[in-house]
């Protein structure tokens, strides 16, 4: 059995589309949706308030008790990497149980966390909340995995960077057990030099009022970053529908959708369907996309040319060395199935588009301009 774990649009009828889903297929399931409130949310998460629908707690309240009727979980996110230190102090910790008093009597029974120390506060809680930890946490080996379950997380979900090390994926089950979960549709060049800034930043944004600034500067920096070099579409760590028996043939059962920032123009029912039937016809970035027309800058990755990529990855233990400059496979690869001319036209748009219209570039470019005038003016006071 695979079981899905799918980014929360709150919308009741979107509930009813996957509770039919979980009808027609004997071997895959929605087992939760997850989320969390942005009306009066105490503790961060993993994406900026100003990209998700406005819930509270009421709407929450009655979210889940129509999903659980319909025998779909959900899982409420804490998921930020800092909590501005108030975990540390005895307010702190106060509110966040009060907090946690609240969710449970909204109904939450699942949270997914990032900080062992708000792990620790959850478990020592008084309520039985089950806890997942994020993909944050950077669970790349079995001996972080072990951490974890030394800690009594129920289910992990594995750093996006090991999608394709099917080695430490199969440590990783035997270390944790079965309840180890993949993110399939990341947008994250492996290995992004940004990553971890771009969670602080999210983490930051997610409480509160975002400025456009903070939200755009990591995203075109990680759209650029892909467009470094075409080859780049490839180095993602996405799993294709088709790939999927790969990953449950080393004990991977738990598959996550991200993009909570998606799903309001998105549609993650047809991009679950495409993984419930292991197969989709068209351009994959789609899929990794939940159809949603992020920019116009697309590049046509053709979901069926791919069939075969990820082959030697799963035949050889360390395929893949992290050393793009000593190997070509990717970049290869992706001759042979991108057309190369209308790829250059895309990025030199795109790169012409990001430079252009980055605000945060606009903002240094005011600040330096700023400096250099006050200079100015100095200088003739001081001729005077």
């Amino acid at each position: 059995m695979e079981y899905y774990s799918v980014p929360s649009d709150f919308k009741m009828e979107t509930i009813d589309r996957y509770a039919q889903m979980n009808e027609e297929y004997a071997h895959a399931k929605v087992l939760e949706t997850y989320g969390n409130i942005t009306v009066n949310n105490e503790l961060a998460s993993g994406r900026a308030v100003s990209q998700l629908p406005r819930i509270d707690l009421l709407d929450l309240r009655r979210y889940i008790e129509y999903s659980n009727a319909k025998n779909i979980d959900f899982n409420y996110t804490i998921n930020a990497i800092y909590l501005n230190n108030k975990e540390f102090t005895r307010e702190g910790v106060q509110e966040i149980r009060s907090f946690l008093a609240d969710l449970y009597q909204a109904g939450v029974r699942s949270i997914t966390a990032a900080l062992p120390s708000l792990v620790e506060i959850i478990k020592s809680s008084g309520y039985d909340f089950a806890v997942k930890s994020s993909t944050l946490c950077q669970i790349t080996n079995a001996n972080k995995a072990s951490f974890y379950r030394d800690m009594g997380v129920d289910r992990i979900v594995v750093d996006e960077s090991i999608n394709r090390n099917f080695g430490s994926l199969r440590e990783i089950v035997k270390t944790f057990g079965d309840k180890v979960e993949v993110i399939i549709n990341p947008i994250c060049l492996k290995d992004c030099v940004y990553r971890m800034f771009h969670y602080n930043q999210i983490g930051g944004d997610s409480t509160g009022s975002a400025s456009e600034i903070s939200v755009n500067y990591y995203e075109h920096r990680c759209v650029l970053q892909r467009y470094r070099d075409i080859g780049n579409l490839l180095k993602i760590s996405w799993v294709r529908p088709e790939d999927i028996p790969y990953y449950t043939s080393v004990g991977i059962h738990y598959f996550k959708l991200q993009g909570r920032h998606l799903v309001m123009k998105g549609d993650p029912v047809r991009t679950l369907k495409c993984y419930f039937d292991r197969s989709y016809d068209g351009d994959l970035m789609d899929i990794i996309n939940m159809f949603h027309s992020i920019n116009h800058f697309k590049i046509l990755l053709d979901n069926k040319k791919l069939e075969g990529f990820i082959k030697p990855f799963y035949e050889k233990d360390h395929f893949c060395q992290k050393s793009c400059e000593s190997c070509s496979y990717c970049t290869n690869y992706s001759k042979k199935i991108i057309d190369y001319d209308k790829a250059t036209e895309v990025v030199q748009m795109a790169q012409t588009f990001y430079h252009e219209y980055d605000k945060f570039n606009g903002l240094i470019e005011s600040c330096s301009s700023e400096e250099e005038e006050m200079k100015r003016t100095v200088e003739v006071d001081f001729d005077l």
